[in-house]
């Protein structure tokens, strides 16, 4: 495949365009190279349009200070400053030389004054080590980056086991970029992912979290989730749990999930790796995997939904589960939620049946059919009104049992048979 720069620079957004021309040209005004880097040229060289747009130079953080107004110094240690360019943020990073990694993950020191050359070198993967000059329009390519993305191969810049034992969390971006780009790594570079566990222990939950969530949102999340289990690399952030592996669950169908909620996808993969996980153990999971308050509590949700059997061919049934649903969460996420569980519901049923399952979804809602106690014909007041003698700790039993009863007759949602069921405990 022939590489046009031109046809390459033309994929760029205009807005972003304009802005990387005005960083470049200014750098280049004041006698610094500036070339992107990274991803982006890499998304750009595939035809994808880049999420964000990093950029190296010869300049220093000091010069780079006085050339731009808006400069945030977002990782100043490591020569990394954040350009505001039209309210769009751009990284702009020092070209340098890493020295020493015995943390694991971030040099202990960084030497400007590199060569674009010797820049390159300290990268992680050949794909992202391709420099593209915007304003002189030119790729610079010095370890094969762009043979290596058209043969779809994740390959290291040099040794695998020096690049991964320098930076744990390599390995996990290298299987990663498996789900995200559906490339393959390559076999050196492959065999030192397990050979570095050792390193990739040292990096933080936090950014082993933020990669498992990018794998579970690319649309191949089942080969990076399974490499990460290949690869014993959930044993290192996950203690005191051991796998089972849930042998009637297919990890390979979560590519089914691809557009239902994240805490979904997460409750699906620990129900496998961890068969039949109570809400507690996954509870513990997820916290020691530093995810939010919110996707645990979901997580627990859907983990608890997956054990229940409801007989979707029953309008009542289906009721119950709307109802289950919004004891959970707000209307407003109704929609989501219900075709998320809808997306699961297919992996073990027939689709015509998950089809009739969410018709039945839709006349009650569109039907405004009672499904909790604000929805009920009576409320407390009106209880406490009728039987003024009732014991107040029982007006709530009242409603929930005039709930489940509506729930299963609709349309005795009205105050004259509510009462009656009111009466029996008043």
């Amino acid at each position: 495949m022939s590489i046009t720069v031109k046809d390459i620079i033309s994929k760029i957004p205009s807005p972003y365009q304009k802005d990387l021309e005005y960083i470049v040209g200014k750098l280049n005004q004041n006698n610094h190279e500036c070339y992107l880097i990274g991803g982006s040229v890499r998304d750009l060289i595939m035809g994808r349009i880049p999420k964000e747009f990093d950029l190296t130079t010869s300049a220093k953080p000091d010069q780079i200070k006085k050339i731009f107004p808006k400069v945030i110094e977002t990782g100043i240690k490591h020569g990394t400053v954040t350009l505001l360019v039209n309210h769009n943020p751009y990284e702009l990073t020092t070209y340098r030389k890493d020295i020493g990694y015995t943390d694991g993950r971030r040099p202990d020191n960084v030497e400007y004054g590199a060569t674009l050359y010797e820049d390159m070198k300290r990268r992680d993967f050949t794909m992202n080590a391709i420099a593209l000059g915007i304003n002189q329009a030119n790729l610079i390519d010095n370890h094969n980056g762009i043979e290596d993305i058209q043969n779809k191969i994740i390959r290291t810049i040099g040794n695998p086991l020096e690049r991964f034992g320098e930076d744990g969390l390599r390995p996990v971006r290298a299987i990663r970029f498996m789900s995200t780009l559906s490339f393959s790594i390559e076999n050196e570079t492959y065999k030192a992912i397990r050979a570095c566990r050792d390193v990739t222990i040292k990096i933080s939950v936090e950014r082993f979290q933020d990669e498992l969530n990018k794998i579970f949102l690319s649309n191949n999340p089942y080969i990076g989730l399974q490499e990460l289990y290949t690869n014993d690399i959930y044993s290192l952030f996950i203690k005191n749990i051991s796998y089972q592996i849930n042998e009637s669950q297919s990890l390979e169908k979560i590519n089914l999930l691809n557009k239902t909620p994240l805490s979904l996808k997460v409750a699906y993969l620990f129900s496998y790796l961890y068969k039949q996980i109570d809400n507690s153990n996954l509870e513990l999971i997820l916290a020691t995997l530093r995810y939010s308050k919110q996707i645990i509590k979901d997580s627990l949700f859907f983990n608890e939904l997956f054990y229940k059997k409801f007989n979707l061919e029953s309008p009542y049934e289906v009721r119950k589960i709307l109802f289950f649903f919004l004891n959970h969460l707000k209307r407003d996420k109704l929609e989501e939620y219900v075709n998320g569980y809808a997306s699961y519901l297919k992996i073990h049923h027939n689709s015509n049946l998950v089809v009739s399952f969410l018709d039945k979804v839709r006349f009650s809602l569109e039907n405004k059919v009672p499904l909790t106690l604000a929805d009920l014909a009576i409320n407390g007041k009106d209880v406490l009104a009728k039987f003024p003698k009732i014991n107040k700790k029982n007006i709530g039993i009242a409603l929930q049992n005039c709930l489940a009863y509506v729930l299963e007759f609709p349309e005795k949602n009205n105050k004259e048979d509510l009462f009656l069921i009111c009466e029996k405990i008043s």
